[in-house]
């Protein structure tokens, strides 16, 4: 027991001191898996709410089954019918729908939508109409909407279900709560594993760092488990980008890790110190001051060793497109039935030659289900989109062949602002030497716009995927230049390039 106690000692300490290191350098990252887990749990313990009926009908008599209030927005698509409180992203208008100008609808203090649409819109009906809403059979108040004009005179319906609203769990709160906090964890965590790590190794009080272990193990390996089990966070992040895991390579490493901690644990007594408490105390201060050091210094400006797709000599256009010939995904037809109350999935070479109805099958769902994975590229999720998300410029950004660069600004609304002067400067040099600008951006259409009128900044933003960009440069914003295809410089906006160092780069 002695030798396996010492020797899993070795293989406990330096694992969890690299998976430390990895993390630490790159924090950010790390926060991004943090604050992911956060959303899914308190997604999870979210209540769910009775559903809410509601139907509009002119005044006329005619009843309208369907609706979109604002094509550009996050609304819910309302039907004739029982529908679930929740906000559903909808693409651009169908013709033939109605719009409803300057109109919303909340449930207590919960806000379905709220809209207003003006003369450039097209495709608009404007009707008198009731609009009436249930809960559980109950009749809930709401306003008779009644428009006069297109833009004028338009009233607000407002539906109250305040009684019918059930809270959530505080565990929601507790939850939502820990996202803003989710880099300052982040970094925590990856210290505690460094120190935790070495302390065992130094086997400095080992009854406190081995059970130190059990705690932060037990953690992960549920993590991962849930990730694993409910297909929920899909990356856990415990080797960064340096070695990507599925959920179930990382739940069996934390299931070896368990183990050997456990065999450590019944080993206790054999975990000799090596050094003298006093030196071990001071060794492990040089480090944690070593470790916190520099996972600042990762955050604040970039990581010292870059695993990101986008880093400096990667061809990306080779990363992101899919070859020629290239095996697709193979889907196969299947058919969900119930019987007494339990659902059964059936193919359609199960389903031939019986008749289901006689059985007792009540039909429930068709779905498609994936039977093996086609080729998918390194990058799959690069975009390039105008406003309208209808157009997608990635094929030209791929046929410049001269320098062009891209502008990564994932949250206009959390941009660094300290070096804003500097990247107006950076932009002129680009115009200059007739360099192509992608500005790419998740946020919204008005934030992008109040966000380039408040700083004058004369550039078109695209639009790209939010995990997409963050995976490019972990700085917000950030710059990458291209020589052609390829990644030439990376920048964060805390330390972006002189104008002459830039020109240098870009001139023609």
């Amino acid at each position: 027991m002695k030798y396996i106690a010492n020797i899993l000692r070795v293989f406990v300490g330096l694992l969890f001191i690299f998976s430390g290191l990895i993390k630490s350098n790159d924090p950010t990252g790390f926060s991004y898996k943090l604050d992911e887990y956060f959303s899914v749990f308190a997604a999870d313990f979210e209540v769910e709410q009775d559903s809410l009926e509601i139907s509009i009908t002119t005044l006329d008599g005619t009843k309208v089954t369907n609706h979109i209030i604002n094509p550009n927005n996050p609304i819910i698509s309302i039907l004739s019918g029982t529908i679930p409180w929740k906000i559903v992203p909808l693409g651009q208008g169908v013709e033939g729908y109605i719009y409803f100008a300057d109109a919303s609808i909340t449930l207590g203090n919960q806000e379905l939508y709220s809209t207003s649409l003006n003369a450039e819109d097209s495709n608009t009906i404007l009707l008198d109409a009731t609009v009436s809403a249930k809960i559980k059979g109950n009749e809930l108040n709401t306003d008779t909407l009644r428009f006069l004009s297109f833009a004028d005179n338009s009233k607000v319906i407002t539906v109250d279900a305040s009684e019918y609203v059930k809270e959530s769990s505080w565990l929601v709160k507790f939850f939502q709560g820990l996202r803003p906090y989710a880099l300052s964890l982040a970094i925590l965590l990856c210290i505690l594993e460094i120190i935790l790590g070495l302390a065992l190794l130094i086997g400095w009080a080992p009854r406190l760092t081995i059970w130190s272990l059990v705690i932060m193990i037990v953690l992960f390996t549920f993590l991962t488990w849930y990730s694993a089990h409910y297909n929920k966070v899909t990356d856990c992040g415990c080797f960064g980008d340096a070695i990507k895991l599925t959920p179930e390579e990382s739940f069996y490493k934390d299931v070896i890790l368990s183990v050997s901690i456990l065999f450590i644990l019944l080993g206790i007594k054999y975990i000799k110190p090596i050094f003298s408490n006093p030196f071990s105390v001071k060794l492990l201060t040089v480090f944690t001051i070593l470790s916190v050091g520099f996972s600042i210094y990762c955050w604040h400006y970039l990581p010292v060793n870059n695993f990101l797709k986008f880093k400096e000599g990667n061809n990306i256009k080779e990363l992101v497109v899919v070859p020629d010939g290239a095996p697709t995904d193979v889907y196969e037809n299947i058919f969900v039935y119930a019987k007494n109350g339990v659902e059964e999935e059936m193919t359609l070479e199960q389903m031939s030659g019986r008749d289901l109805k006689a059985e007792g099958y009540t039909f429930v769902d068709r779905k498609d289900k994936l039977i093996s994975k086609g080729y998918e590229p390194e990058i799959h999720d690069f975009k390039i989109m105008d406003e309208t998300r209808s157009n997608d410029y990635v094929d030209d950004f791929f046929a410049d062949s001269s320098h062009k660069i891209l502008i990564v600004i994932n949250e206009v609304e959390n941009a660094n602002l300290e070096s804003i002067d500097r990247l107006k400067e950076l932009i002129a040099v680009c115009k200059k030497n007739e360099v192509d600008i992608y500005p790419l951006t998740a946020s919204s259409s008005e934030s992008v716009e109040a966000f380039r009128h408040e700083h004058q900044l004369d550039i078109p933003f695209y639009l790209g995927d939010k995990t997409n960009l963050k995976s490019i440069i972990r700085s917000n914003p950030g710059l990458v230049l291209f020589d052609g295809n390829v990644v030439q410089h990376n920048w964060p906006s805390t330390r972006l390039p002189t104008v002459n160092k830039f020109t240098k780069l870009v001139e023609k």
